[in-house]
């Protein structure tokens, strides 16, 4: 049975471990290093925004779903000159880190999550604007519903469909078919068939949405008056779509994505990746953007000259496994050195733990506002989405084993 934490082997070796500073924020701690605006030399700007984790495991897992749509970016040549920005838990303390996206994607409650994200009015002032900027717009799952009878959030105008409330709903294992292979989307994606909670009873804009997925289910409702005077029935169903609105900007909306795994089948993946590029105006080739296929588990021998190193002011960071670099599906490990009297930034980890272990050396090692002097052979677990660093308080080189819990390992701050 594939597992989450099979999802982390679909990096490729080019793709970068160390994100950029702002590429995973958590909006519970300090927006230590977000970045307001597109690097100069990157084309291209994507956003992705998760929300808080509910459900059981592996359902609404937005805080790994996020870093693993991020991390598909970074692998795909297709996106080697994009600025990939994730938020896993929530949206960015300071929405100017928005500005200049191309594309962002929501992956949230719309409504089970209080306060429901999009309710908030200064968030919606900032994507009327990006959206009249043209910028594109992507839903996965809930985010494309909003409460029952809300007439703030413009989803229609923003995304081409909304879902009014959480009453509909579907979980079923679906062949879902192409409407139709001439739309970019659509470029590489065949029929296939995936479990998953669906969202069948959308509304939908009059003109210019292009249905990009059907499948053939059965809506359920949970208010029971509904259910007993509207019976499930099953029929075909539009369950993703395309919409370009009139000034030019792009949008799309799946209603899968309720299971993580169900994002492991290739033609979920693709599909949505292919709708990235689309609204980004990036050009999607026949075949659909390049991602790297799944490697089933294998073992991997990390040479020393194959190791992932980093020179930081001061230090070094030296990886030796990762999803980045193809040999590891659960895990982060490596070494950071730290000089003679140099401290690492403070930072935190959004999305895992980390376990320290000093192998050689003296380090003052802080955490939220404990500090603890550490030298070798001591070890510290440090949560995640804990605040901390370390001071190297000797005359050597202090070398620090480090390891997480993710292959996925991210940090703010550094």
């Amino acid at each position: 049975m594939t597992t989450v934490s099979g999802y982390l082997r679909f990096i490729a070796i080019a793709a970068t471990l160390v994100w950029s500073v702002s590429a995973i924020a958590q909006p519970a701690a300090p927006n230590l290093g977000a970045s307001a605006q597109k690097s100069p030399s990157l084309e291209k700007k994507v956003v992705l925004i998760g929300g808080k984790k509910s459900h059981g495991k592996g359902e609404h897992d937005f805080p790994n779903g996020i870093p693993l749509i991020a991390a598909w970016l970074k692998a795909s040549p297709a996106f080697a000159s994009t600025d990939v920005l994730a938020y896993t838990t929530g949206w960015p303390a300071d929405l100017a880190a928005l500005d200049g996206a191309s594309a962002i994607v929501l992956y949230f409650d719309g409504v089970g999550e209080k306060p429901v994200p999009l309710l908030d009015p200064e968030r919606i002032k900032h994507m009327q604007k990006l959206v009249d900027a043209g910028t594109g717009l992507i839903t996965i799952h809930q985010a494309s519903t909003v409460p029952p009878g809300n007439t703030t959030i413009p989803l229609l105008d923003w995304l081409g469909a909304k879902r009014n409330g959480m009453y509909d709903r579907t979980t079923e294992t679906v062949t879902l078919s192409p409407v139709s292979q001439d739309h970019p989307i659509s470029f590489g994606v065949g029929e296939f068939t995936v479990k998953d909670e669906f969202y069948p009873t959308l509304l939908f804009a009059e003109r210019n949405v292009t249905p990009i997925l059907r499948g053939a289910v059965t809506p359920k409702y949970g208010n029971k008056a509904r259910q007993a005077s509207d019976p499930p029935q099953k029929g075909e169903h539009v369950l993703a779509w395309a919409y370009e609105r009139p000034n030019g900007g792009r949008s799309f909306g799946y209603t899968g994505g309720h299971y993580l795994k169900s994002l492991d089948d290739p033609a979920v993946r693709k599909m949505i990746i292919n709708a990235i590029a689309w609204t980004s105006h990036i050009n999607v080739p026949a075949t659909g953007i390049y991602t790297p296929e799944p490697i089933v588990g294998k073992s991997v021998v990390n040479k020393h000259e194959d190791n992932d190193v980093h020179d930081m002011p001061w230090g070094e960071l030296r990886w030796y496994t990762s999803a980045a670099m193809d040999n590891s599906r659960v895990m982060t490990t490596g070494v950071a050195i730290l000089r003679p009297g140099k401290s690492n930034p403070v930072h935190y980890h959004p999305n895992c733990d980390e376990i320290l272990t000093v192998v050689s050396g003296k380090i003052q090692h802080t955490m939220n506002e404990v500090s603890v002097e550490m030298s070798t052979g001591d070890t510290v677990s440090i949560p995640q989405g804990v605040l901390h660093n370390a001071t190297n308080t000797g005359d050597e080189d202090a070398i620090l084993a480090i390891s997480f819990n993710t292959a996925f390992r991210g940090a703010v701050g550094y």
